[in-house]
């Protein structure tokens, strides 16, 4: 069998990456693994950039993940596209400072900041603010053009681009929706590679489930969480998962795709992850949870279903009008005979 290409997603400070890399053990790991890294933009300094010369000596792809300042929503989506746009063109000048190779641009598709943590605290609260961004139709469809906008300018520029995106995505997709991307500002966006976060610490009893539900229709899977990552002011971190664990998602995503992301590299480390990945054989037989993920396959129907039907609330109503109509005169008819 094939082994997938493994890319390990990597979200630390300037200090704590300068120290993770000060060695050259984790940069021979990772060529052994013949593996990729996103690299998260938390800055742009010259530490930074001693790390990503590391990577580019010893010819290890790097996805240059951008990210934004946490008061500016840290995240891309249409709240803070514009900022994105600004942060691509200080990170072209930064790559060309310090003569820099990357091989793809990462963006990470999430609601900003301030929105995670308002709606972790009380989701209805900011139930008034979500239902007014999904009917603000034009300032939807300006923004959207703008995100469009950033990615043609992005290949334009000779980079492939990457999006990190929630497994809702390939929902409202299905169900020709806008609701998820109106209100939380997280639209399903042409990409070279869209890779789902489907990691099992965000649902710990039903992670391999959701996973195989998903994994065959995509193009590539993010799994974990192995730990790190930013704080979410109002929500607990994610559970760090067992090794047992990461090792049975990876082998059920590589039944499925050619192309796996791990969060986080550092993580990994943390946990003695990286010398069992050298070791792990691709072959070892997995079960898929076959029944299990037709039940998440049910409840995702039901939530396209339900996406439709707010999407298209005209069609809805001609329907029932029609339908209405229609019982209307079989009761008619059935009156008369």
């Amino acid at each position: 069998m094939s082994i997938p290409v493994l890319t390990f997603f990597c979200e630390l400070e300037s200090a704590p990456l300068s120290e993770l890399f000060s060695g050259n053990k984790l940069i021979n790991t990772i060529s052994k693994l013949d593996a990729n890294i996103s690299l998260g933009l938390l800055d742009l300094s010259s530490e930074r950039a001693e790390v990503v010369k590391k990577f580019n000596r010893s010819n290890i792809p790097v996805t240059a993940w951008i990210l934004l300042d946490k008061d500016q929503g840290y995240w891309t989506s249409l709240d803070t596209i514009e900022e994105t746009a600004i942060q691509y063109n200080m990170f072209k000048a930064w790559k060309a400072k310090y003569k820099l190779d990357f091989a793809a641009i990462g963006l990470d598709i999430e609601p900003e900041l301030n929105t995670v943590s308002a709606l972790s605290k009380n989701p209805w609260n900011h139930a008034p603010v979500l239902a007014k961004r999904f009917f603000s139709n034009q300032n939807y469809y300006e923004k959207l053009a703008t995100a469009r906008a950033l990615i043609q300018s992005i290949r334009t520029d000779g980079f492939a681009v990457e999006t990190y995106q929630f497994p809702t995505v390939m929902d409202e997709r299905k169900a020709k929706s806008s609701v998820l991307a109106k209100s939380l500002g997280i639209p399903p966006l042409s990409a070279d590679r869209e890779v789902l976060m489907l990691y099992a610490s965000f649902f710990p009893a039903y992670g391999d489930s959701i996973l195989w539900s998903y994994a065959r229709q995509c193009q590539a899977v993010g799994v974990g969480s192995t730990g790190g990552g930013v704080k979410i002011e109002g929500m607990p971190p994610l559970k760090t998962m067992r090794w047992i664990d990461l090792k049975r998602d990876l082998l059920l995503a590589s039944k499925a795709v050619d192309n796996i992301y791990i969060f986080s590299l550092e993580g990994c480390v943390t946990n003695n992850y990286m010398d069992r990945l050298l070791d792990l054989d691709w072959s070892t037989q997995v079960i898929p949870p076959v029944r299990s993920a037709m039940g998440i396959s049910l409840i995702r129907r039901v939530g396209q279903a339900v996406l439709w039907t707010l999407s298209h609330p005209l069609e809805v109503a001609l329907g029932l009008i029609v339908a209405s109509s229609f019982m209307k005169m079989l009761r008619k008819l059935f009156a008369k005979n």
